[in-house]
């Protein structure tokens, strides 16, 4: 018997946005976002090497309704719209799969599920041919068959399991085909589908299992065999659950134009077309398996950091050709050191990787095992300098093959080349390798060899540069020792509740859907709330709102949160509409993502850059947990989710109101100096002297109109925008702004004198010498000017803030590791830091906490810090 060919479809909008979602931003030196369009090729390219289909096909979504949403006008009707760098994406994917002589198939009126569904079916009819579905989307499972498998991905792109009749079983409980039934009573809130209200997934599985289908307990009820619970749940809604069945069905008969299987008959790519494509997309480890040279890109992923793909199994070798692990310790006081990984894809980032120089000899071992990179630390830890790329990443890839290079690069000057082009230009957008050597020592590294030999003069080259800029001390005392201390909490992470989690993924739907009926009831229509064009056409058509101030596009009249702010007032919808994206928001972005991120320890590992803001802060990545709302309650409900372990508590140590305290420090602004100093109400205090009445005469609206622009005027708001923030009217603004000024001259002094400095140096500084250049306050161009004048503003207090909130971290990490306390940091978001501390050693942490934080550095204003405690983030919000 003739072993089965293989048939490969892949979902091609579930892995867009897969892809999307799991590796970081790329962008080509065009400004092109190129993430998604990059892992697609490599799981293109993953499915070609492991299956080795006979025939291959991608399916599409096509925009517009399909034959559900004619037959359920709600149906996906929630679904916020992705940035249009992720749709700008597909027609670049097409192109690299026509190149792969893959065919990209949709059809009008019908999803990608469908095509998928034809496709298998046709497969199925036909014998011979087995049928692998690549999706990340649960309901190709219903698919599922003797000769239809799913190869599902079930963490980003870097894991996949295959399911085949007898799994889906295993997982779900039910068959393949009773997942439709499954699914049509518990609904599905990514699609907007209700189900049976009431019967969740427990439930439809204990339904089904018994009687079969939805027809089945229809049939069943009426002969009173459903138990009461259940039946009555079903009274008055023996249509819906129908309907639901229908939508929920995968199409196996769906007209494919022009279609053939000879089509989709898998020959030799187009490598010459493939090879311009990955150059235009600055693709380099793509481009070099086709025959292309490398090409220096854009520093933002794989890619741009040197990092190469190799075979497994690779032999440990120098570039001379002689089969060596290690160097043998015979090198110089500087030593270069470039780990590159595999991409991160579904087997997981491995090191691909490890190259020494000493400037002179290269030892490159590729696909070290532990015992190689034992031995590597211990060549590391006899040089006196090391200089390298993007440590934390290194350190990362050592820590996953069992090894710890954080301690050794910790007990000795780091040069990192990364975070010290950074410094030295933080305006910029990235720091590739390539660009770094170049810029610095005039080389043009075309290997990664190359570049590991250039770094022992790099790290020399930049240390002069730090100290012609005066920020030697800035990297030794605070950029350098960060490092280890963010690689610590990064590999720590932070207990997350999954089934919290998803209870408030449900809740949200419940609540998407509510206010999606309201927003109806209002508008009188039914619409996609989550169309830019469908609501302006709704806000200025329809409901005739007035559009004088709103903003236009090429499209219509913006939607966006502040032109609706300008309409709050004027109907009802609008706080509906706002309501309603802060929840769609918060479900896709957290209660929906999240749980994908947890790791098998049952922590969520996030990332933390150095090199991003241009301020100094560091910024939170996959996921990103500095931007979880705080102020909204429904935002606080996801804080709830991250929680500690057992027999701990989380302690949050929080500075109080530290930028306008660096404020009144840095324009020695008496008035603010002395009311810190006794400890007043800051914002009742400039009331009462902007209105000159006494602290207790002092409204609730006057101490809002206070704290709104002690908030906000370093950051250049005007009357106008101040009017619109507080209620008050143009004229009334502008004259509380006058008086402001008049009480707080150190303010205005300041304001002035940064931006002269920024005229006249090119450059504000923090009180630790952290540099911002801003090249466009001399352009000429209006709004570029002002927009460097907001930054020579706020610049010098947002960084120095980040600078001290940094060297608490180190001050406390320090402290921890010594005092041999059950207490970790875990978290650093905004001015707030995280630890998980054992319930026995609360007292003494807390304490050594505030001394530490209020004491790292000392100014006429006092540093604040606000400790509170609880089993979980919500607690101590």
């Amino acid at each position: 018997m003739e072993p089965l060919k293989t048939f490969l479809v892949l979902d091609g909008n579930a892995l867009l946005h897969r892809a999307w979602h799991a590796i970081p931003p790329l962008t080509t030196r065009d400004g092109r976002v190129v993430n998604a369009a990059y892992g697609f090729t490599n799981v293109v390219e993953k499915m070609l090497n492991i299956y080795q289909p006979a025939y291959m096909a991608v399916a599409w979504d096509l925009p517009g309704a399909t034959f559900r949403h004619e037959a359920y006008k709600p149906y996906k009707a929630q679904r916020e719209k992705k940035a249009d760098e992720l749709y700008e994406q597909i027609p670049m994917i097409q192109e690299i799969l026509a190149a792969y002589g893959i065919p990209s198939l949709s059809a009008p009126g019908f999803e990608a599920d469908d095509i998928i569904g034809t496709i298998a079916q046709m497969n199925a009819d036909e014998g011979g041919i087995e049928t692998l579905i690549v999706t990340g989307d649960r309901d190709a499972l219903q698919l599922v068959n003797d000769t239809t498998k799913v190869v599902f991905f079930i963490k980003g792109l870097s894991e996949v399991k295959i399911y085949d009749a007898a799994a889906v079983e295993e997982k779900f409980g039910v068959t393949p085909i009773e997942l439709i039934e499954v699914k049509a009573l518990m609904g599905d809130s990514s699609d907007n589908l209700p189900g049976v209200a009431g019967i969740g997934e427990k439930g439809a599985v204990e339904l089904i299992k018994k009687f079969g289908s939805v027809e089945g307990i229809l049939a069943s009820i009426t002969r009173g065999e459903v138990p009461d619970k259940y039946a009555k749940k079903f009274v008055g809604n023996e249509k819906n659950a129908l309907q639901m069945r229908m939508l929920v069905e995968i199409v196996k008969n769906v007209p494919l134009k022009d279609f053939s299987r000879l089509l989709c008959a898998l020959r030799a790519p187009d490598e010459a077309r493939l090879r311009a494509l990955f150059v235009d997309f600055e693709f380099s480890s793509l481009l070099k398996k086709y025959g292309g040279e490398r090409i220096v890109t854009d520093g933002n992923g794989s890619d741009r950091l040197g990092k190469k793909q190799g075979k497994k199994g690779g032999k440990s070798e120098s570039v001379e050709g002689k089969n060596v692990s290690t160097p043998g310790g015979v090198m110089g006081e500087w030593l270069g050191l470039l780990v590159t990984t595999k991409q991160p894809d579904m087997f997981g980032a491995t090191v691909a990787g490890v190259i020494l120089s000493d400037g002179t000899r290269v030892w490159h071992a590729e696909h070290p095992d532990k015992a190689v990179l034992a031995e590597l630390v211990q060549e590391l830890s006899r040089a006196k300098y090391v200089v390298t790329y993007t440590a934390k990443m290194a350190m990362h890839a050592f820590a996953e093959m069992g090894v710890d290079l954080s301690s050794v690069l910790a007990s000795r000057p780091l040069y990192d080349a990364e975070v010290i082009a950074y410094m030295l230009n933080s305006g910029a957008r990235d720091f590739p390798l390539e660009n770094i050597v170049h810029d610095v020592l005039g080389r043009v590294a075309k290997s990664e060899e190359e570049l590991a030999r250039a770094l022992p003069d790099l790290g020399q080259a930049l240390q002069k540069k730090l100290d012609e800029v005066g920020m030697d001390k800035l990297y030794r005392d605070i950029e350098m020792p960060l490092i280890p201390v963010l690689f610590d909490m990064e590999y720590e992470g932070i207990c997350v509740d999954k089934k919290m989690l998803t209870d408030l993924s449900k809740a949200f739907g419940e609540k998407i859907a509510t206010l999606t009926k309201e927003i109806y009831t209002l508008s009188g229509t039914e619409f996609n709330v989550n169309s830019p064009s469908q609501l302006a056409n709704v806000l200025f058509d329809t409901l005739q709102l007035p559009t004088k101030g709103i903003k236009k596009t090429k499209s219509g009249y913006s939607t966006a949160a502040p032109e609706l702010e300008k309409l709050w007032e004027m109907h009802k919808i609008i706080p509906l509409i706002e309501e309603y994206r802060e929840v769609a928001k918060l479900k896709s972005t957290y209660s929906d993502s999240l749980p994908e991120m947890i790791a098998p320890d049952g922590r969520i590992h996030t990332r933390y850059s150095q090199t991003i803001a241009a301020t100094g802060r560091l910024s939170s990545m996959t996921p990103n947990l500095q931007n979880i709302p705080i102020r909204s309650e429904l935002g606080k409900k996801i804080r709830y989710a991250f929680v500690a372990k057992e027999h701990y508590v989380l302690l949050s140590a929080d500075y109080s109101q530290i930028e306008l305290r660096l404020a009144a420090e840095l324009a020695n602004d008496e008035s603010f100096i002395r009311a810190f100093k006794d400890g007043a109400d800051i914002h009742r205090r400039t009331a009462a002297e902007v209105w000159n009445i006494s602290e207790d005469e002092v409204t609730k609206d006057q101490r809002a109109s206070a704290k709104a622009i002690n908030f906000s005027i370093l950051y250049g708001v005007g009357p106008r925008a101040l009017a619109r923030s507080t209620g008050m009217n143009f004229e009334e603004a502008r004259e509380f702004i006058a008086r402001y000024f008049a009480v707080h001259p150190g303010i205005q002094a300041y304001i002035d004198a940064m931006k002269l400095q920024a005229r006249s140096q090119g450059y504000v500084q923090t009180l630790f010498g952290r540099r911002r250049y801003l090249p466009d306050i001399t352009s000429g161009v209006p709004q570029l000017v002002a927009a460097a004048e907001r930054m020579a503003m706020n610049m010098p207090i947002q960084g120095t803030q980040a600078d001290i909130i940094k060297m608490a971290m180190i001050a406390l990490a320090s402290w921890l590791e010594k005092s041999g306390l059950r207490a970790k940091l875990l978290l650093q978001v905004h001015d707030e830091l995280v630890l998980e501390v054992h319930e026995d050693d609360v007292a003494e942490v807390q304490k050594m906490v505030v001394e530490k934080m209020s004491n790292v550095a000392s100014y006429r204003v006092p540093l604040v810090v606000d400790v509170a405690t609880g089993k979980s983030w919500g607690d101590i919000a």
